[in-house]
């Protein structure tokens, strides 16, 4: 079991959207399955409603992240959050250059698309040009560790597996925590979440585990530089 470090998102005005008892009491099963999580080393970050790429899950669990969100932190770039400037991020490298043509042709961009790109990129040092041009990558902007979306929910378990879906686009994967439902609702839940290969988890523990897996790289980082947006402001010590 893993401890778990709390962290309210920026956004945040105190307090959370789900009032009900049954659905705060998920909440804490959310808790206790992200403390859980398979593969996880370290402490786990768990940050309640953060703002993310697509969709606003109950809660994201960041698992062996700590050294890439000291090091985001350390080198104090503004949140990148814009789709295109995380595609050309995911384009490059930290410890190898690239001529602009080559970036543009892995993306499938013309260099007057890639250009303005590359020039606010570097305007806010996410990425180093030489003289010659040649791009390379801000060592800091390399996600590191896994990002699991979590969505509690009473009784709609198939909602929760449309958002989950959605979620990982940016994240590694997603969990449902389900309330109390009949065994024909388990059993379905089971098999649709058994067939992405995400994760459900329930009053009695974990059902099925989540795979390991991992979205686009592009995706992935703007994942990472949306939750790096919602912590940025808080304690120097996360």
């Amino acid at each position: 079991m893993h401890n778990i470090r709390f962290v309210l998102p920026s956004s945040s005005h105190g307090g959370r959207r789900f009032e009900p008892l049954a659905e705060l009491e998920l909440h804490g099963l959310a808790e206790a399955a992200a403390s859980t999580l398979r593969g996880a080393t370290g402490d786990i970050l768990l940050i309640p409603e953060m703002p993310s790429p697509l969709g606003l899950p109950d809660f994201v669990a960041l698992a062996g992240g700590w050294e890439w969100l000291r090091s985001r932190r350390a080198v104090g770039i503004e949140p990148i959050l814009g789709e295109s400037e995380c595609l050309v991020l995911a384009a490059l490298h930290s410890k190898q250059s690239l001529a602009p043509e080559t970036i543009a042709r892995r993306i499938g961009w013309g260099l007057f698309e890639l250009e303005p790109v590359l020039t606010r990129l570097e305007r806010v040092n996410a990425i180093r040009c030489t003289p010659r041009g040649a791009v390379t990558l801000n060592q800091a902007l390399v996600p590191s560790g896994s990002l699991t979306a979590l969505e509690a929910k009473v009784k709609d378990w198939q909602k929760a597996v449309l958002q989950g879906r959605t979620y990982r686009t940016w994240a590694n994967n997603y969990v449902v925590v389900l309330g109390e439902v009949g065994a024909v609702a388990e059993s379905r839940a089971r098999r649709d979440v058994s067939r992405d290969g995400a994760g459900l988890y329930s009053a009695a523990g974990w059902i099925v585990h989540p795979k390991v897996r991992n979205p686009a790289l592009a995706k992935r980082i703007r994942g990472f530089e949306y939750l790096y947006a919602a912590i940025a402001g808080s304690d120097p010590t996360f």
